[in-house]
């Protein structure tokens, strides 16, 4: 019997049987389609967490202070609980290091301001001069940078300028922006004037200076009272070589530290995302182990009710891997067309579930093609057994089942 004969005596089986085929097809399509949209989904939550720690500057590494535990940043609530700073020789010996180009402290607060009737909340940070040439992704579109001499003014960011649910911006350069800083001991105030606007990032990380607002160290410590207690500090590093080098100095000087570059912090993100995407396609391929299990069932009994058909093969000269291959290929239909049509479905879901939440999506074809090899591999493993006992079969008793 050639391969011919088989596909076609494979396909009349399945034609007989629409019905059983549809729904083995329907259990390996909801399988396929999860794993292909969750995985893409979570892979295009890679890919936007990737492009958004480009805001950490190539060639730039973040300080920041730790709890002590572990190496632990503190962050919301914790931070306020455990108030951690780098000081102003913490900052010394940073710049001491000869691999480091530029330093630049930073501080981190919040503040309210009041515009067209609406009070607002943001950060507000406290930045050197040098910043801008630091990390150049704090970009400015409009206006200019920090000098020296300036005090009272400030660089708002780009969401700042213009909130995505006005229609016209609602503040631009030159002009006064009354700022009330929150957490200190007395209430304060400080009248700002605006002399530059960030490029928008399009970035939601705490880094990004497109939600806050920018004002020179010097002024933040002042106002906040804090001289001399930095949040953060970058530093910029001419040689990304040194980036080992630098960072045993650094967590050598100083205790409790934390040295942050974008690549670090992309493998770190890289092997949270990884698992999360391992535990998601393996709950989604429980589906498809299910489907597998239904495909063993409805093979088994259409073996059952295809003795006959079986015997009267066999009686004019079927051989035994002829019978095999039919039924194989029956249950390879079944994965090959439920692997194509749910991975298919799933890069579908996975474009409606990222527009929901608002993540990209990525549609990777190379998931697609491993979804089909996994659904017809999976449903071949489920048919295997029926097939073997159909083609075992002894023709004489075959003919005689009724």
């Amino acid at each position: 019997m050639n391969i011919q004969d088989i596909a076609l005596i494979s396909f009349g089986g399945i034609r007989d049987r629409k019905f059983r085929f549809a729904l083995n097809l329907l259990g390996i399509l909801i399988g396929c389609a999860a794993v292909t949209g969750l995985i893409s989904v979570t892979q295009g939550m890679n890919t936007e967490i990737n492009s958004q720690l480009n805001i950490l500057g190539a060639n730039s590494i973040n300080i920041i202070p730790t709890t002590g535990d572990d190496n632990s940043i503190a962050a919301g609530p914790q931070s306020m609980m455990i108030p951690i700073f780098l000081s102003w020789r913490d900052i010394d010996a940073i710049e001491a290091v000869l691999e480091i180009d530029m330093v630049a402290p930073i501080q981190n607060n919040f503040c309210s301001y009041t515009i067209t009737g609406d009070k607002r909340i943001t950060n507000i940070m406290g930045m050197g001069t040098n910043i801008f040439d630091i990390n150049p992704s704090f970009e400015i579109s409009e206006g200019r940078a920090f000098t020296r001499s300036d005090k009272a003014v400030a660089i708002i960011g780009a969401d700042v300028a213009h909130p995505d649910n006005v229609a016209e911006p609602i503040l631009g350069v030159g002009d006064r922006l009354k700022i009330i800083p929150l957490g200190t001991d007395e209430p304060k105030e400080l009248t700002v004037r605006i002399i530059g606007i960030t490029k928008d990032n399009g970035m939601s990380m705490s880094m990004s200076p497109d939600s806050m607002i920018m004002i020179p160290l010097r002024t933040s410590e002042t106002l906040f009272e804090n001289q001399g207690n930095y949040d953060m500090a970058l530093a910029s590093i001419p040689d990304m070589d040194d980036i080992e080098t630098v960072t045993a100095q650094i967590e050598d000087k100083i205790e409790d530290v934390k040295v942050i570059s974008a690549d670090s912090a992309r493998e770190m993100i890289g092997d949270v995302t990884g698992t999360i995407e391992a535990v998601l396609g393996g709950i989604a391929a429980i589906s498809l182990v299910v489907a597998g299990v239904g495909i063993v069932n409805t093979m088994t009994v259409s073996v059952s009710e295809r003795t006959k058909e079986i015997g009267t093969l066999k009686a004019i000269g079927a051989q035994n891997l002829d019978v095999l291959f039919i039924f194989l290929a029956e249950a390879g239909y079944t994965g090959l067309a439920g692997g194509f049509l749910g991975g298919a479905f799933g890069f579908i879901l996975g474009i409606v579930i990222g527009g929901f939440v608002g993540l990209p999506v990525d549609l990777n074809y190379n998931l697609w093609g491993m979804v089909i090899l996994f659904a017809v591999t999976t449903s071949i493993l489920a048919g295997a057994w029926p097939a073997w006992s159909a083609a075992n079969m002894n023709p004489v008793e075959a003919l005689r089942h009724e």
